[in-house]
């Protein structure tokens, strides 16, 4: 009985959900925040915050399979992306774990203390490593790997976009855009993609216009081997490669903060080279990157040293000058010191 009641209310949730995502979002972003500004206040304890945070996060990231699976067909004819099973469980996998690594990180430091907290990184960052290193080695399309792999639905446009959906793959193939494996081939010398003889649409729908990369997402095979493959081996090895560093070094040593530097502008280097090649949605992916490089100046030794007294400054400026935000300011303010600590490491981004 209980079971059959529980089944039927997960029912109404799930019916709920599928046909409230905008309103749904709203009490989601609520307890986000919620989660940033009760940090280290409740018992003095940042990894109730975590908590509240990690499960803000797995709950988005639930709602939107059930929003994903209620509109299957549409929303994967929007995304225009074709992942293997493999591929899938390994997002995943990945993407909880990035929603959950920080809570690890400090429940691991109050329970077992210093050495379990680094015992919990590695063991995380390895993982990551690996699995990203799977879905870039082994799994067709997903070359550049994003951070988190599974991102969040935009749901607030996601009403508009449904009902073009369904004309999206004849718009597209009229359009001469359209990428159905089954109707074209590729070239192997110069990744090309051509259409079948039977694969191409009827006369008067035809564009004459070749097939977008942008669309399919396949790389010339002399592009994969000479930059993708190492621009995104050298980002996905920077964690590993950083720990090995703080463990030599220590966490505020210069040479742990410029070799990780470095690492990160040299990736970023060779795909800029050839940033034309690249799908939309992985020149996003690289934009974000490149804004992630801001995170730098809030990482130890540089924030210590230079980051530290001139955004104090900035901030105490701010609320001495502009009316009304003085409180905000000073709130910020007494909350960078714990976040700078908590997420800012080089390996979390």
């Amino acid at each position: 009985m209980a079971t059959l009641e529980l089944r039927n209310l997960y029912e109404k949730y799930v019916k709920w959900v599928s046909g409230n995502p905008s309103a749904l979002g709203d009490v989601e972003m609520t307890v986000k925040w919620l989660s940033y500004f009760i940090a280290g206040k409740i018992n003095k304890s940042s990894a109730v915050s975590e908590l509240v945070y990690s499960l803000s996060n797995l709950l988005v990231f639930y709602n939107d399979r059930i929003i994903e699976r209620a509109n299957l067909g549409a929303v994967a004819a929007v995304a225009g992306t074709d992942s293997s099973q493999l591929a899938k469980y390994i997002k995943t996998a990945l993407t909880t774990l990035e929603y959950c690594e920080v809570f690890i990180e400090l429940s691991a430091k109050k329970v077992w203390g210093a050495r379990g907290r680094w015992f919990f990184i590695v063991v995380v960052q390895t993982i990551k490593c690996i699995g990203r290193l799977i879905l870039t080695l082994c799994c067709r399309g997903n070359k550049i790997v994003k951070n988190p792999p599974i991102p969040a639905l935009d749901r607030r446009n996601l009403a508009e976009s449904l009902p073009e959906a369904n004309g999206a793959e004849t718009a597209a193939a009229a359009a001469g855009t359209f990428h159905d494996h089954n109707q074209t081939v590729l070239l192997k010398r110069s990744g090309r993609v051509m259409r079948k003889v039977d694969g191409a649409p009827p006369v008067v729908a035809r564009s004459w216009k070749p097939l977008r990369h942008e669309v399919t997402a396949v790389y010339p095979a002399q592009y994969e081997g000479r930059f993708i493959r190492s621009a995104e081996l050298m980002y996905i090895l920077k964690p590993m490669v950083h720990l090995e560093c703080v463990r030599r070094y220590g966490m505020d040593s210069w040479k742990s903060y410029l070799v990780a530097l470095a690492i990160d502008v040299a990736s970023l280097r060779l795909y800029y080279k050839k940033r034309e090649d690249l799908s939309r949605d992985q020149k996003q992916e690289l934009s974000r990157r490149c804004v992630s490089m801001l995170l730098y100046l809030m990482r130890s030794p540089f924030y210590d040293r230079y980051s530290k007294q001139k955004i104090a400054g900035l901030l105490t400026a701010i609320g001495n000058n502009v009316p009304l935000v003085g409180t905000v300011s000073n709130l910020i303010l007494s909350y960078i010191p714990h976040w700078q600590e908590t997420y800012f490491y080089m390996w979390s981004s």
